[in-house]
């Protein structure tokens, strides 16, 4: 073993007593050896192939890392301890390997068996002092490498693994170097490859991207590289098939990028049929004339259709998110949330897929009868409930009248039972005439009297009916369910003293067939003798039954339709009008009657002489106008008019029914807009320039003047953009729009095609001189700083100009023109303009 280390907290003095000691070589050989302890490499040295001395790390290393009880190496031969496979290295020489001055790898055999892959550096010792001649001594330096040499192969598993991964994956996956395609993994090739899949290795990443997606990779992958979501693209094959594709860029190296695709096209085509169907099913609820209201388990609206939203007087943006109680009257409102809790908390049940008959609250304060239709539903795990709302009025007020009525007929009844009570026979005559009817029982129910009317209604002869018990007589018809042909309960009644106010049923005659009927029955009292049997009155009410069926049905469509309808007599003047049309045309019921239908809907008195001359002729009318109400409010409409047809002679009146599709006309003017005009900037986009250009190319030919077009790109907006944010460069394209429009006549076209390119079509420009003044004008505004949100955004602009019809001949070509002087003006050092020329066609 080596001299043992020095004490921790040797001073100089102990250094300069060992230089005393010894001479300069074996210092340096005493202070290389305190080193060599201290580090982590077995170092040792040997001479004549066995070991003189090794450090502690190398001892451990040998004797597998443990500490305690460390052998004495000294005099081993170092052979012993190298790897047979690399003793035939050893058996050379140790002398040889440190002449040759480099590391090479070896395994080394520790004592306890387990071999260590090691690098091995060799150099020779230089003899002590005052030795003559070489040394054969050599100090080995060997560096444990197992555990690196581990990591390497696990680093090749790991990458074998990875691409495995990658050609194996369901999306796309390309690698991208230099804008070349370096891997292509199967997805890729499958779905873009067409017949040779193989071709698109080494292919510019470019070449799949479609056109109306171009401009955004031309920003450059490094661009597309910051952004955190995913990037929707339209890829072509090279089968020319289209594939819409979720993409993301990942940095992948020195100018190299990794992107990563997913094929949406059936999603997409998925998602569009589902809107259809949405649009679809919205339509449906837009028109019913059902109020229609969602609400979730809180009672907080979600839904409120354009039927609800004339029911209740209150616009769709006023009720969403609000409680339901405001539908409702207060002694409703105050407990419907309580109502609600102890449903779901299952103390209570409601009535689902039946009609109740509740009461609304109107905006005004109006509170309404309705009749509520309930239906539950659930979405995931919460609920939702959809109620079919429907404004009762006029049925109550039917109603109303009809008990009136009854009332009335009773009080008839009691007047007629009275005057029976005093008639002697000589009024038989009267029950004769009478259309009604009547029939008198005994108080064994025995019909003691009854009126030809009666006979007739039920099917019987006179003479037969008298003495016939009532029970034989009056049946239930097949219309009343189960009672059906089971007698009435007259003689129960009888001895109950339970009579019938007027009861609408349906009674059976003697042959079977029904027919409907009003029925009463009443008492005939004697005032000595008391109760002496009773009279029976009934009457067939089938006709008016049926009339009043359709009266009260279009009665009722006439005032809850959706659409407005009004009644005009020949000259047009309106006679009669629903709700609906009030409200539409905003007038007042005492403002629209005796009111010429022109005058309401702001006709011109051709536009109405043409409608009275089609429904003359054809009997009906019909156009889509825009009209101006009362108010001064603009709406669109849709008018159709129909000739209410007669028996004889000409047409004495007509219906006319309007539809307010105002929202309608104003989608279809917001889709026409944004087909046309940038989102950003409000400018015409390139499908309305390129029509505007061939229009203006038209008018130029036809006029012979001269027109001028001008490409306009923004030097340095990248930077804008990459150092101030995209928020930045959005307020600088909105900006530079605006002074674009500011530097041109009105008359003159300023478009965006995308990203940072501009045009200005110049009609009847005076020549090139004209242009000029025109760009140098716009090169002077751009150059000005731009405020974005307190930071300046410093750009120039390199414009190039093409002139019609001396530098082309159609729209095409000086588009094209045009566009090739721009790069000519951004070769000249930019912020300048340049002319097309056809020098530069050539080049």
């Amino acid at each position: 073993m080596g001299p043992r280390s020095p004490a921790r907290g040797a001073g100089i003095g102990n250094i300069k007593g060992a230089r005393d000691r010894m001479g300069s070589t074996a210092v340096m050989e005493y202070w290389g050896r305190q080193f060599a302890e201290l580090v982590d490499d077995l170092v040792c040295v040997c001479r004549d192939g066995r070991l003189t001395w090794i450090n502690p790390a190398g001892t451990r290393l040998l004797n597998d890392g443990t500490t305690g009880g460390q052998p004495d190496l000294s005099g081993m031969a170092f052979r012993d301890l190298v790897h047979e496979d690399y003793r035939d290295i050893v058996d050379l020489g140790l002398g040889l390997l440190a002449d040759d001055g480099g590391k090479m790898p070896l395994l080394l055999t520790t004592l306890a068996g387990r071999v260590v892959e090691v690098e091995l550096a060799v150099t020779r010792v230089a003899p002590p002092d005052g030795v003559p001649g070489p040394s054969d001594a050599v100090l080995i330096h060997a560096r444990d490498v197992t555990d690196r040499a581990r990591a390497v192969a696990s680093l090749m598993e790991s990458e074998h693994r990875y691409r495995n991964m990658v050609e194996m994956s369901l999306n796309l996956v390309f690698v991208v170097q230099d804008n070349r395609m370096v891997v292509v993994n199967a997805a890729a090739r499958d779905l873009l490859g067409g017949d040779d899949p193989d071709a698109l290795r080494g292919a510019p990443f470019i070449d799949l991207i479609h056109d109306d997606y171009r401009p955004i990779v031309d920003l450059g992958l490094d661009a597309l590289a910051g952004e955190s979501d995913v990037l929707p693209l339209k890829l072509r094959g090279r089968d020319g098939r289209v594939h819409d594709v979720e993409t993301r860029v990942i940095p992948f190296g020195r100018d190299a990028f990794m992107v990563e695709g997913r094929d949406i096209s059936e999603r997409m085509r998925s998602a569009e049929a589902l809107r259809e169907r949405e649009a679809r099913l919205q339509g449906v609820l837009d028109t019913v004339v059902d109020g229609i209201v969602t609400a979730d388990e809180r009672g907080i609206i979600q839904t409120f259709n354009p039927a609800a939203e004339r029911l209740f007087g209150r616009r769709k943006d006023e009720v969403l998110g609000r409680n339901l109680s405001i539908l409702m009257p207060s002694r409703f409102a105050a407990y419907h949330d309580s109502h609600m809790r102890n449903y779901h908390a299952g103390r209570q049940g409601w009535a689902f897929g039946k009609a109740r008959e509740l009461e609304g609250l109107h905006s005004s304060g109006r509170v309404f009868p309705i009749e509520l239709s309930l239906a539950e539903m659930r979405v995931g795990k919460a609920r939702m409930y959809t109620g079919v709302i429907r404004d009762i009025t006029a049925r109550k007020q039917a109603e109303a009248a009809q008990k009136r009525y009854n009332e009335e007929l009773e009080a008839r009844v009691r007047e007629r039972t009275e005057e029976l009570r005093a008639l002697s026979r000589q009024n038989e005559s009267i029950l004769e005439s009478a259309g009604d009817g009547i029939v008198a029982l005994d108080m064994n129910g025995r019909i003691t009297v009854a009126n030809p009317a009666a006979a007739q209604m039920l099917g019987w002869p006179v003479a037969q009916l008298t003495g016939m018990d009532a029970t034989a007589v009056f049946r239930y018809g097949p219309a009343e369910g189960r009672r059906a042909g089971r007698p009435l309960p007259v003689r129960a009644a009888l001895r109950r003293g339970v009579f019938h106010e007027r009861t609408d049923l349906t009674l059976m005659r003697r042959d079977g067939s029904e027919f409907a009927a009003e029925y009463t029955s009443a008492p005939i009292e004697d005032h000595d003798a008391g109760g002496t049997g009773a009279v029976v009155l009934f009457r067939d009410v089938s006709e008016r039954r049926k009339a009043e069926d359709r009266l009260r049905v279009a009665a009722t469509v006439f005032e809850t339709t959706a659409e407005g309808i009004a009644v005009c007599d020949r000259a047009g003047s309106i006679t009669t009008a629903n709700p609906a049309f009030r409200a539409i045309v905003r007038r007042r019921a005492e403002d629209v009657a005796g009111t010429d239908l022109g005058t309401v809907l702001a006709c011109a008195d051709d536009e109405v002489a043409a409608m009275l001359g089609a429904l003359d002729d054809g009997g009906h009318w019909e156009t889509e106008r825009w009209s101006t109400r009362a108010d001064g409010t603009q709406y669109a409409a849709r008018i159709a008019c129909s000739a209410v047809p007669e028996a004889e002679g000409p047409v004495r009146q007509f219906v006319a029914v309007i539809n307010d599709i105002t929202e309608r006309k104003r989608a279809e003017e917001r889709i026409r807009y944004q087909a046309s005009y940038d989102a950003l900037t409000g400018l015409p986009n390139r499908a309305l320039f390129l029509d505007r250009l061939e229009h203006a190319v038209a008018a130029a030919r036809r006029q012979k003047y001269t027109l001028g077009l001008m490409f306009i790109d923004l030097d340095g907006f990248k930077a804008v953009n990459d150092t101030l944010g995209h928020e930045a460069g959005d307020q600088l394209l909105k900006g530079a729009g605006q002074r674009l429009r500011a530097c041109v006549r009105e008359s003159d076209t300023v478009a965006r095609l995308g990203g940072d390119e501009f045009t200005v079509i110049m009609e009847g420009v005076e020549g090139r001189t004209g242009a000029a003044v025109v760009a140098q004008r716009v090169i002077d505004t751009l150059e000005i700083p731009f405020d974005l949100d307190g930071r300046p955004g410093h750009v120039s602009a390199s414009i190039g100009i093409a002139l019609l019809p001396e530098d082309a001949a159609d729209s095409e070509e000086l588009l094209r023109n045009a566009d090739t002087a721009m790069y000519a003006a951004k070769s000249q050092g930019k912020a300048n303009y340049q002319f097309f020329t056809a020098a530069e066609l050539a080049g």
